[in-house]
C-alpha cells in the first residue's frame, strides 16, 4: 500500500522531471547551486528530498515558477488562499477563497 510521502515523492519526481525535460541538467545545477547529481537521482527517483535540502527544493519550484505544493505534490489545482470556518445552529461552515488560474 502506497504511503502519502510515496505518493508525495512519486509527485515529485514525475514533476521535476517534466520541468526538467528540455533543460539542460548541468546549467541548472550551476544556476541553483545544487549537484547535478542530486538533480539526476531526483528526476529518476533514485533519491528523494529531505528536510536538510529543503532550501534547494524552494530554490527549484521558485525557478520553474511553481509553489511547494505543485513541485512535491504535483497539484495545479485550485489554491486555497483563504478559509474561514464557523458554527451556527450547531452546523459547521467553511468558506474558502480559491486560485482557479
Amino acid at each position: 500500500m502506497l504511503t502519502e510521502n510515496d505518493i508525495m515523492l512519486n509527485n515529485f519526481h514525475k514533476t521535476l522531471k517534466k520541468k526538467l525535460k528540455d533543460k539542460n541538467l548541468s546549467v541548472v545545477s550551476r544556476e541553483l547551486n545544487i549537484p547535478r547529481s542530486v538533480l539526476q537521482d531526483w528526476m529518476h527517483g533514485n533519491r528523494s528530498p529531505s528536510m536538510k535540502n529543503i532550501d534547494a527544493v524552494k530554490r527549484l519550484a521558485d525557478y520553474f515558477a511553481l509553489s511547494l505544493d505543485e513541485l512535491l505534490l504535483g497539484d495545479s489545482g485550485p489554491k486555497t488562499l483563504s478559509s474561514i470556518t464557523f458554527n451556527d445552529d450547531s452546523r459547521e461552515y467553511q468558506i474558502k477563497i480559491c486560485r482557479v488560474k
